[in-house]
């Protein structure tokens, strides 16, 4: 299986996937699906409007310099397949001439595929095939331009939603009138000091000093990327992200009464609101939420009211 960023592929579930989705997309302009019977001819359907499309997904995970070199092979070999089998795919193309061809991969790691693309399009045109326009081009297609589709597809079979890796970037809040940084240390001393059961941590122990800076720059760093991640939890399922909004907002409700009214240990309380909330976010939206995303939500959301101060312990 490869492993991309929304998710395993291998050939066969990445190719139906795709029909899938592009049937969707294209139905209306006349997308045709075509078989693999009794050949496969260098393409897996078309639109009449003149897109052709070719899935490609390779059955293991390959390092990058690998991934290009069997994706510049596919090229290669798919492409001739239209010089090879011009006479059969007239016959099935009928009047439309392949304008577009739009390889379609997860993933996309060396720009060198893109310069390979050119030189195979350049060499098609010269072949003056009847089935291709004079302007003929190849496109690259990756998992990026179909997310949503993906995202929509893979939640009717059942599979929880997976949001890639992130960079950081800015809460929504205004920072400048936050002091977020003190807000997160002196909470993450308070954290590690209930740890070992002490009131006032000693931060000259070496210790207890690289436990805080771990659990700082951990939760500095959800802080940071929070509205980064509600971006990109909202581009790949808009209603997800108000049914999660929607739970977080009642959720906030109680992260303010216990850190008003309960008596627990900044470790304790912590850890209650992470439990709850995982769970929570799991038992109302299965199977869109598994545990990893799960616990992806709760971990920014965490760092986010632990910086803004919604969350706060008693002194």
């Amino acid at each position: 299986m490869f492993q991309s960023r929304l998710g395993l592929f291998d050939g066969n579930s990445w190719e139906s996937l795709l029909q899938r989705i592009l049937k969707h997309r294209h139905g209306a302009d006349g997308y045709v699906e075509m078989p693999p019977s009794p050949g496969d001819w260098g393409i897996e359907g078309y639109v009449a409007t003149g897109i052709a499309f070719q899935c490609y997904c390779p059955n293991k995970h390959y390092n990058p310099d690998m991934l290009y070199i069997k994706q510049r092979d596919k090229i290669t070999k798919d492409i001739g397949k239209l010089k090879t089998n011009e006479a059969e795919l007239s016959a099935r193309l009928g009047h439309t001439l392949i304008k577009n061809w739009c390889f379609v991969t997860p993933e996309i790691w060396d720009n060198k595929l893109l310069k390979h693309a050119k030189t195979k399009e350049a060499e098609a045109r010269a072949w003056n095939l009847s089935i291709l326009s004079p302007d003929f081009r190849i496109d690259l297609h990756t998992a990026d331009h179909y997310e949503t589709d993906i995202h929509a597809f893979q939640a009717l079979q059942g599979k929880a939603l997976h949001i890639p890796g992130i960079t950081l970037d800015l809460p929504f809040f205004d920072t400048e009138s936050i002091n977020y940084e003190e807000n997160i240390l002196r909470k993450s001393i308070a954290r590690v000091a209930a740890g070992f059961r002490k009131v006032v941590l000693d931060m000259e122990n070496g210790t207890h000093k690289a436990k805080v800076e771990r659990l700082y720059s951990s939760t500095l760093e959800g802080f940071l990327k929070y509205n980064r991640f509600h971006d990109e939890l909202n581009k790949a399922s808009p209603l997800l992200y108000q049914k999660v909004k929607r739970i977080l907002s009642v959720f906030h409700n109680h992260v303010e009464e216990w850190s008003d009214t309960l008596n627990a240990t900044p470790d304790v309380l912590t850890e209650k609101i992470r439990t709850e909330l995982t769970d929570l976010l799991i038992r109302e939206l299965n199977p869109s939420v598994d545990y990893a995303l799960a616990s992806q939500i709760v971990a920014n959301e965490i760092s986010y009211w632990l910086g803004a101060c919604q969350l706060d312990y008693s002194e």
